[in-house]
């Protein structure tokens, strides 16, 4: 729109996210972008014009937070957010700590999960990702929002010269109304709290929904959600709307649902529908003479509602192009006229305007094509929970008699009395008048019988419902208006420890507790069980107990209100002894966890080992006094060590779930680094198959991603074997083929690259097979899986623009497929080529280093390299010796430290103090928290690290300073 208002031409290019999004834009492959905040872009050489849209942050909750919960009064104790975004760079509340994930599906499944207790997200694209997931009945955005993101038209510096136009462009179509016609159509609106009474939008549209010349609103439609709503008890207010805005659909600025829409899967994306209450059928209308012709559609004018939603798909389907309509009665008269060759319209609306307007035998119906539309209630987004609530009642309200009165009084044609039936109707009044007398007679000796049996219907009905709560062994509840007790039944009475005789009352003592935090558990918005806001709960677990001297069980809670005043009660809850299961559930989980970690860490101590076995004999080869081969044991020595670092770092980057950007990968390089981890993860019982690959197979794709992904096929194949004891061989295949000369690939790769995970195990069911990579979906009993796996495995794939198949059967074992697209290796990492190492020139060195086995060996081989040094053990003494005022070229730490100080802290206090100084960090550990070492610029070393490495930070960050470093404190002369 900008582009075409400043009349300058662009070019769209797809990115997989966000983050590539931005990062293009950072490395000058891309050259304008719209709606980036400018803090994504600091430092770079971009321009902004605008801005163009301002959005807010939200901190989304889990559902069963407190109402009052906001970010100001936020208590929990870890908010996540995406990685690299805007939201990641909100503080969080004191005392807080900030939590980032790779996208906001990993983030909500983990506020889910009880891993954070909130997550800051943009408005639109937070609730977005809720509704295409069906989270938004379970995670709901808190207010006020936290502050608002300015979007801006971001452009290199090189079209800088474009700027003015641009500029001047926004102001015009800002002028004309365009863009916030935009920004409304793709929900770029400020989000607001869900208010106590909702507008309802009404249009013209007979017999869905009718506007009075009073302005009263009626119709099958208005009718329907007046009643639905009544049920789920949602106040609502109508409002009479335009064809025009009825096209646009809910949203927050005009009103927030729609008695009946057509869901469209474009609408899907943007806003909610409840389940169908109403199927319409779309018929061909077309002139009486024209009736046993054939309609063909490419040469004939063919009309159609333009406002509706159908109108796309009904036109892709015919294969041409469809005139709209503005509404009923034009159709009708274009088609009179002849400037339409026939209509398709909803068969109730169209017939019933032509016979109101008296045409009745002008017009005819098709037999076909013909098309069935399902109507919903569509809301705004953000409504979420509500429509969830009205699916409750329409589930039970769609099998009514009131519906099919409703249906019947406004979806089929009135019968109207013929003069026969008049004169029929008053024969039969006179009959009834004479059998009046006795008809009242035989009507009072009935009622004595009826009322007889209703009393002993009612008696059984008693009988009966006492003894199944004196059965159950569920705790039943009921609580007056007061929010006193007063009901109990006898599994109730033994739950609160009061004497069978003894009358109903909810012990004071006695508390729900929340097993995570030992606190009061809050159900949801009550402060307690007797609580006369008595909110719907379901299956709520908290532990329990009526007596502080008791110890607490395990239950689960389930409760609602109670509408029926002549029963005295208020609210009803139902207590679930779950002590037995969940103790059980905990053992299996905890013996599912350390057997996880065992065969894990025993195939890593397998490996370690090895490293250590060929350090030691080569050392003790050199103790032996074999002169001429040490160049030969120093290699070998070398080279184990390398072995060992390169474990540790897939150990640490896969501790640390570390995203890396997409690049061309080397399949054959990559399976070779996997095979280390796959093999320990796999008992001696399964044997497991890793091809040789061949180093030309490139895939662009992110590396981390793809060995993840073939981890997770291999574990869930080792768990299927294990867990059925059906099995005990596990392969994995790939081959390259050209996917034109394929059938199955679903997206015309060419070249394309196929990597197969086999088994002999169990297979799979056709149930759990179609539901196999559906988030959260796990067929391991008792909490034994994420349901994750195959999902996270299905992104990747769809990310590096692939494909995934599944083949099983029952008995015969499963396959998983991903064809992936070949990519040159233009961009691919070379092998790295041998460097010469970097010296010094007796430049004074400050090493600081706890571990005196490293230490001394880096104090000779920095010597060696042509550097003074001096060393300390603790960050505290290294501080002492830069107040002394001895000065330093450059210092060198380590992170983990004894003493009080650590690396991060002696890099804060130089940058301070010593701001001359330049420190070097080092550290083997894989949990560090790196963003404050990120704001001090400060380089940082994996250990353990080559000398070739040290040498050339230690090079680089003196040539950065002139080699002129000072540890002189602030102001000293």
């Amino acid at each position: 729109m900008v582009a075409a208002e400043a009349d300058f031409d662009i070019e769209f290019v797809e990115y997989p996210s966000a983050l590539a999004v931005t990062q293009a834009i950072r490395d000058g492959t891309a050259d304008m972008l719209a709606g980036v905040g400018r803090q994504v872009l600091e430092g770079h050489p971009v321009a902004f014009a605008g801005p163009v849209a301002e959005t807010p942050f939200l901190l989304f909750v889990r559902g069963d937070a407190p109402q009052e919960t906001t970010f100001a009064t936020f208590d929990g104790t870890r908010i996540g957010a995406v990685r690299n975004t805007a939201a990641s760079l909100i503080p969080p509340p004191e005392g807080v700590e900030m939590v980032v994930f790779d996208d906001q599906i990993s983030a909500f499944a983990k506020l889910l999960n009880g891993d954070v207790d909130g997550v800051i997200a943009l408005s639109p694209l937070g609730m977005r990702t809720l509704r295409k997931t069906g989270l938004d009945s379970l995670i709901r955005p808190s207010f006020p929002a936290i502050r608002s993101l300015l979007g801006y038209v971001a452009l290199r510096q090189e079209h800088a010269d474009l700027l003015p136009d641009i500029e001047q462009a926004i102001e015009r179509l800002e002028a004309n109304r365009a863009l916030p016609e935009l920004r409304r159509k793709w929900f770029m609106v400020p989000a607001v709290p869900i208010p106590d009474v909702l507008t309802v939008g009404v249009t013209q549209f007979p017999p869905y929904s009718l506007i009075a010349e009073d302005g009263s609103f009626s119709g099958f439609a208005v009718e329907v959600i007046r009643e639905l709503a009544d049920r789920a008890n949602i106040a609502l207010k109508f409002e009479a709307i335009s064809q025009e805005s009825w096209a646009q659909g809910p949203r927050l600025d005009a009103f927030d649902l729609l008695p009946a829409r057509s869901a469209t899967e474009t609408e899907a994306e943007f806003l909610q529908f409840t389940n169908p209450i109403q199927t319409i059928d779309y018929l061909t209308f077309v002139r009486a003479e024209d009736a046993g012709q054939p309609l063909t559609p490419a040469t004939r004018r063919v009309g159609i509602l333009a406002s509706s939603p159908q109108r796309a798909g009904i036109a892709r389907t015919l294969g041409t192009e469809l005139i709209p309509v503005a509404d009923t009665e034009e159709a009708v008269t274009m088609l009179g006229d002849g400037n339409l060759d026939a209509v398709i319209f909803p068969r109730r609306a169209f017939e019933d305007f032509v016979t109101q307007a008296g045409k009745e035998g002008q017009f005819a119906r098709l037999s076909e094509p013909a098309f069935q539309n399902d109507l919903s209630i569509a809301l705004r987004p953000g409504l979420g929970d509500l429509r969830e609530r009205l699916n409750v009642v329409i589930q039970g309200f769609i099998g009514s008699g009131q519906y099919r009165d409703l249906a019947t009084k406004w979806l089929e044609k009135p019968q109207f009395w013929t003069p026969a039936r008049v004169t029929l109707l008053l024969y039969a009044i006179g009959v009834l008048m004479a059998l009046a007398a006795l008809g009242m007679f035989i009507q009072n000796w009935r009622a004595r019988k009826a009322s007889d049996r209703l009393r002993s219907i009612a008696e059984a009905s008693n009988s009966r419902l006492a003894a199944v709560l004196s059965s159950t062994s569920q705790a039943v509840f009921g609580f007056g208006g007061d929010g006193s007790l007063a009901i109990a039944n006898p599994s109730g009475r033994r739950l609160l420890g009061l004497d069978p005789e003894e009358p109903a009352r909810w012990p004071e003592a006695a508390a729900f507790i929340d097993p995570g935090t030992g606190d009061t558990c809050r159900l949801a918005e009550n402060d307690g069980p007797t609580s006369d806001r008595a909110t719907r709960i379901h299956g709520q677990a908290c532990l329990f107990r009526s007596d502080p001297a008791d110890p607490p069980r395990y239950v689960r809670v389930t409760s609602d209100t109670v509408r029926a005043p002549e029963s005295g009660l208020a609210s009803i809850m139902i207590v679930e002894d779950d002590h037995v299961n969940e103790m059980n559930r905990q053992k299996l989980d905890r013996s599912m966890r350390l057997s996880s970690l065992g065969m894990l860490t025993g195939g890593l101590a397998h490996d370690f080992n090895n490293v250590l076995g060929s350090i030691l004999f080569n050392a003790e080869m050199g103790q032996m006094g074999e002169a001429d081969r040490a160049p030969e044991i120093l290699g070998r020595i070398i080279a184990a060590v390398d072995a060992g670092r390169n474990l540790t770092e897939r150990l640490l980057a896969f501790s640390r779930d570390t995203p890396q950007d997409p690049r061309p990968v080397n399949v054959g390089r990559s399976f070779q680094k996997l095979a280390v981890l796959a093999n320990s993860a796999i008992t001696e019982a399964i044997s497991l198959d890793l091809p040789t690959v061949d180093t030309d197979f490139f895939i662009f794709c992110d590396v981390g991603e793809l060995e993840n992904a073939m981890l997770n096929l291999i574990i869930n194949a080792r768990d299927a074997l294990q867990g059925s004891g059906v099995g005990d061989r596990i392969t994995v295949r790939v081959r390259t083929y050209d996917s034109d000369q394929m059938t199955e690939s679903a997206h015309g790769l060419r070249n394309t690259l196929e990597i197969s995970v086999s088994d002999n195990g169990p297979g799979m069911s056709a149930v759990v097979k179609r539901h196999a990579t559906d988030p959260f979906y796990t067929t391991k009993k008792d909490g034994g899986g994420s349901g994750l796996g195959l999902s996270m495995v299905a992104g990747f794939v769809d990310r590096a623009s692939g494909d995934l198949s599944i083949y099983s059967e029952p008995g015969q074992g499963t396959t998983v497929r991903l064809r992936l697209p070949q990519v040159n290796a233009e961009g691919a990492q070379k092998p790295a080529v041998k460097e010469a190492v970097s010296h010094g020139s007796g430049q004074q060195i400050l090493l600081v280093e706890d571990q005196i086995e490293l230490r001394e060996p880096l104090v000779a081989i920095l010597m060696r390299l042509g550097y003074e040094v001096e060393d300390v053990d603790t960050g505290v003494e290294a501080i002492a010796r830069l107040e002394s005022g001895e000065t330093f070229d450059l210092v060198l730490s380590d992170i983990v430290m004894p003493g009080g100080v650590s690396g991060g802290d002696l890099a804060q206090d130089i940058a301070a103090r010593f701001p001359g100084l330049p420190i070097i960090l080092m550290s083997g550990h894989a949990n560090i928290d790196m963003s404050e070492l990120r704001s001090l610029d400060v380089p940082v070393l994996q250990k353990p690290a080559p000398v070739v490495e040290i040498a050339r930070a230690i090079a680089d960050v003196l040539a950065s300073c002139g080699s002129e470093g000072s540890g002189r404190p602030k102001g000293a002369v």
